[in-house]
């Protein structure tokens, strides 16, 4: 059935990746995303009375369901969907896509450490949420600045704890803020343990990996479950979670958001950065929160040559969703020390969008990145190590948010104005000398961004 032309969403009431869903599993029931229509007779009611209406059918049938602001969350078989389609309420209903995470002298690359000495630029007064898999909130990393604000801290996963049982919420978290307290026993690195952070060499560990700001609060919004997927309805209302916040108090509670989560985006599904995690995403940056996210690692592939062979190639269009949003800002990887030399990361994803924007808008370093690891208190010795290395552009995504929330710490004016933020971070990127889909502006300075306003 189809519903009158939308800009950029596409003419389909039920998305094609439903369909195709259906076609791959017949009889599997599939998570979705209804989005229900306005009354174009009474506008000043907004979406209220359709998303009861919808609700309100989902109930009589014993279907579960759970709303936000704009949505209606249900778990439906085919027929179910194809009935539902037909009421008047609803506008379009969209597969419940899988999110899953993007999986220290970076400290150095992004010239934070400079920044510290010359600006105190530490994030002192900053809160940032962390979209994730959760924080293991007892890491000795975030003792110091008793970074994490528990009070906020809120769970949409499907896991029974907003804990940490992946890590790589809790890794993602360490690279945004915190840092190392002393002494430190039991350091993990390349395979090799070492009993005293002082007996270390600079082959062992050639700096503590402290955060990018390391004063910066975390709250700590879990939305992928214990084996790092989830939901991207849980990201949706982990998104109007911290924006209702921010909305519902007189002083800014988030300054902002990383998400180095995503799943792969197919063009002809709907218009590119305008799936409901999209606008949300929109929403949120709408309201005062930046939001930055993580570009993907679908960068690298192989291409089938005429002869049959088949050929290593990087991907281009390959950005994931929801860094697609144009309001975001989305960020690629690079070589965590010589970005200059080794460029754009093989698995960053590269743009230009769908619809041929371009993106990323920075690169940062993602590359066997250190951070925090959930296996610090280990009741194994053998396997009790504080800190573990991880490569993707989920790394480099928080090396922009430290980079951010350091920045607002030194200029508070820009706080709740994420558009001039964004512009001020491409603007004094620094240019590596790569094609702009692939590095978009630039490698994040810090430095460079403090200085220029």
């Amino acid at each position: 059935m189809e519903a009158p032309p939308q800009p950029h969403l596409g003419t389909y009431v039920v998305s094609p990746a439903i369909t195709q869903e259906f076609t791959q599993n017949p009889g599997m029931p599939l998570c979705v995303i209804i989005c229900v229509a306005e009354d174009k007779k009474h506008p000043e009611l907004g979406l209220g009375p359709a998303k009861e209406t919808v609700t309100a059918y989902l109930s009589n049938q014993n279907i579960p369901s759970k709303a936000s602001d704009f949505y209606v969350f249900a778990k439906l078989t085919e027929s179910q969907i194809l009935q539902l389609a037909e009421l008047k309420e609803v506008w379009q209903i969209w597969k419940d896509d899988q999110t899953k995470g993007h999986l220290l002298t970076s400290v150095e690359t992004v010239k934070a450490t400079a920044c510290w000495r010359t600006f105190d630029a530490r994030g002192k007064g900053i809160t940032w949420a962390v979209l994730d898999s959760g924080i293991l909130c007892d890491h000795p990393h975030f003792a110091q600045f008793d970074n994490i604000n528990l009070s906020l801290s809120k769970n949409f996963s499907t896991s029974p704890t907003d804990q940490d049982n992946f890590g790589h919420g809790t890794h993602v978290a360490g690279i945004i803020a915190g840092c190392p307290a002393k002494p430190l026993d039991d350091v993990f690195r390349f395979g090799r343990r070492v009993q005293n952070i002082d007996d270390m060499k600079f082959e062992d560990l050639d700096s503590l990996p402290s955060g990018i700001s390391p004063m910066t609060k975390l709250v700590n919004v879990k939305v992928l479950g214990d084996d790092g997927s989830g939901s991207a309805s849980a990201s949706i209302l982990g998104l109007e979670y911290i924006r209702k916040l921010n909305q519902n108090s007189r002083e800014i509670q988030i300054d902002g958001a990383n998400l180095s989560l995503g799943y792969p985006f197919d063009p002809k599904w709907y218009g590119c950065g305008h799936s409901p995690l999209c606008e949300e995403v929109r929403r949120t940056v709408d309201s005062g929160i930046a939001v930055v996210i993580s570009a993907g690692n679908a960068g690298y592939g192989t291409a089938r040559l005429d002869t049959g062979e088949e050929a290593p190639t990087y991907m281009a269009l390959s950005i994931a969703d929801p860094a697609n949003t144009e309001e975001a800002i989305t960020v690629g990887s690079v070589h965590k020390s010589s970005p200059h030399v080794y460029g754009i990361s093989y698995f960053s994803s590269k743009g230009p969008t769908g619809d041929g924007r371009m993106k990323p808008d920075l690169v940062a370093p993602g590359e066997k990145v250190m951070s925090c690891s959930i296996h610090w208190n280990d009741p194994d010795p053998a396997k009790r190590y504080h800190y573990v290395e991880d490569s993707g552009t989920s790394m480099a995504a928080p090396h922009v948010s430290g980079a951010i929330a350091a920045f607002l710490s030194v200029h508070r004016e820009y706080r709740g104005d994420p558009y001039a933020i964004k512009d001020v971070f491409m603007k004094t990127a620094t240019d590596l000398k790569r094609r702009p889909e692939f590095q978009g502006a630039g490698l994040v300075d810090l430095m460079r961004a403090v200085m220029s306003v």
